[in-house]
């Protein structure tokens, strides 16, 4: 199950981090045009959940590609980081975050015994970040304050916004990746 990691993995994990890094600022723009657009409404953590999935695509792509233990925890973090140094609008939080969301990904691998890399996967990883992460900001955001109603509607916003981003695009990306090499012989 533990496999070395070798030198290609690492240098794999690092470009992967200062993509989705440069992804996730760019993204906070989108965070915070849906925040105002929705905070008249009393909508306001809706922007959240509707993005949340794309904050965590880091994870399953890291697994999915490197296929050994701990990558999708640690090329969350490093994405996590690259978007830190990036400059964040979210700051050091995002280290937390991503540790927090590459686990609950990491989960999702670990279900198979990092002997899949397919939907059933993909689905456990969906399943892992969405509840790891939503138990972590329920309280770190206070999402406790709300009535019942209004916190199961954002889970469920969470839980579609990862299964689209983290299973359905990563599973798209995923086949285009394998078609090129097939193409190319490999």
């Amino acid at each position: 199950m533990f496999q070395k990691w070798s030198l290609r993995d690492v240098i794999l994990l690092a470009l992967l981090a200062v993509l989705f890094g440069g992804i996730f600022v760019g993204s906070g723009f989108l965070y915070n045009i849906l925040t105002a657009i929705l905070a008249p409404a009393g909508l306001k953590p809706f922007a959240n959940e509707v993005l949340f999935g794309l904050w965590c695509m880091a994870a399953p792509i890291s697994s999915m590609l490197i296929r050994k233990a701990g990558s999708a925890t640690i090329g969350e973090v490093f994405a996590a980081l690259a978007e830190v140094l990036y400059g964040s609008q979210f700051g050091l939080s995002t280290l937390i975050s991503g540790l927090i969301q590459g686990f609950g990904s990491e989960l999702g691998f670990a279900a198979t015994r990092y002997k899949r890399y397919d939907w059933l996967s993909l689905i456990y990883s969906t399943i892992g970040t969405t509840c790891l992460s939503f138990a972590y900001e329920y309280f770190k955001i206070g999402y406790y304050a709300f009535k019942p109603e209004f916190v199961l509607a954002l889970f469920v916003v969470r839980f579609l916004s990862v299964f689209f981003f983290c299973a359905v695009l990563v599973k798209i990306i995923m086949n285009l990746y394998n078609k090129i090499n097939q193409a190319a012989g490999k």
